[in-house]
């Protein structure tokens, strides 16, 4: 009956954030060691020249296969190096889905609060009201409707009761131009 030790749970955002850290920090590390490398391969290229000229072709030989090892082995770190991006990359996305499920479960708890302020029955006393209101309008749209369409056609009928009218005083015009012409001419 050993006391238990209490370890305190550790957030998934800061696992992930930990995780990435040790990633990232691992592939500058390989990334490093290549340009070590590089550099190695070549100082002994420039071994490889002076042991040539001197006419060592052991030593040369040997350095040559050192070479090599150092490409494969160069090679071999850049492959990992894609690897651990590649990694770097789904812990980057694993935290971008852990964002959003935490803004999805933020907008649920939202939601479940006003849903549990909302009054329905309030909800649906307004919607009644407001579709009455939507009718009256629309009873009113109608009626005005009616209104312009009879001032419309009264305004027919007032076009032609002028014309009527003018047709009136152009022969009363007429008759009475004849008359005051007549007595004009004698």
């Amino acid at each position: 009956m050993g006391a238990e030790e209490i370890v305190p749970e550790i957030p998934v955002k800061e696992q992930i954030r930990a995780q990435k850290r040790n990633v990232d920090r691992s592939r500058r590390t390989l990334e490093r060691e290549q340009k070590k490398l590089e550099r190695e391969k070549k100082k002994m290229l420039s071994e490889i020249k002076k042991l040539a000229a001197k006419g060592q072709t052991v030593g040369a030989k040997m350095l040559a296969k050192d070479i090599v090892r150092a490409t494969n082995q160069m090679k071999k770190l850049e492959q990992f190096c894609g690897q651990l991006r590649a990694v770097s990359m789904r812990i980057s996305s694993c935290s971008t889905l852990n964002e959003l499920g935490d803004a999805m479960n933020n907008a649920a708890k939202a939601l479940t609060l006003v849903s549990n302020k909302l009054d329905t029955q309030k909800l649906q006393a307004m919607a009644k009201a407001l579709a009455k209101e939507d009718m009256r309008l629309e009873m009113k749209s109608e009626m005005m409707s009616d209104v312009m369409d009879t001032i419309g056609e009264s305004m027919d009928d007032e076009e032609e009761q002028e014309e009527l009218y003018n047709q009136v005083l152009a022969e009363a015009g007429v008759k009475i131009e004849g008359e005051m012409v007549g007595p004009n001419k004698e």
